[in-house]
């Protein structure tokens, strides 16, 4: 789900998945993703490049998994955000409509749109990665606002429009 910046970053969502990458807090639309899984029993293959981490078996499907973590030891503990219609294909995309999962160090919680408070003005292009839509604030500090699709799309080094 690419988000329309024109309209106002959060018109239109009803909730927000808020997840942690290092010592960062991130939200996505809930609405982006189909549901978490704990990040466990991943097989890796030869010749991964990364952020390709592995592949899981995920009730007989086979879900490849994309590792947005800063530098997570082997083993490390982690959550899934497995996307809704995955990754749109491209140049150097995946499968078209094939599921995606992201790895990510925590997923925190479902929130409302209105538990999050606008931080300061919606990100400016050139300034924040084209990822971070907006810039929100919880209790913890500073939350992201990101377009996962392009997040992961930053990642792999290919461009989301």
């Amino acid at each position: 789900m690419i988000l329309d910046v024109d309209h106002g970053p959060r018109d239109g969502l009803t909730g927000l998945v808020t997840f942690r990458l290092g010592q960062r807090e991130y939200a996505t639309p809930l609405s982006a993703v189909r549901e978490v899984v704990r990040l466990a029993g991943l097989a890796d293959l030869p010749g991964m490049t990364p952020p390709l981490a592995g592949v899981l078996d995920l009730r007989g499907t086979a879900l490849p998994v994309l590792d947005l973590r800063v530098n997570p030891s082997p083993g490390a503990r982690g959550d899934v955000l497995v996307l809704e219609a995955g990754l749109p294909d491209g140049s150097d995309g995946l499968v078209d409509g094939s599921s995606v999962g992201v790895a990510v160090d925590q997923v925190r919680a479902v929130v409302g749109v209105h538990e999050l408070s606008r931080a300061g003005a919606p990100a400016q292009e050139g300034i924040l990665p084209g990822y971070v839509v907006e810039v929100l604030r919880n209790q913890l500090g500073v939350v992201f606002l990101v377009d996962l699709e392009r997040m992961v799309a930053s990642a792999r080094g290919t461009r989301q429009t």
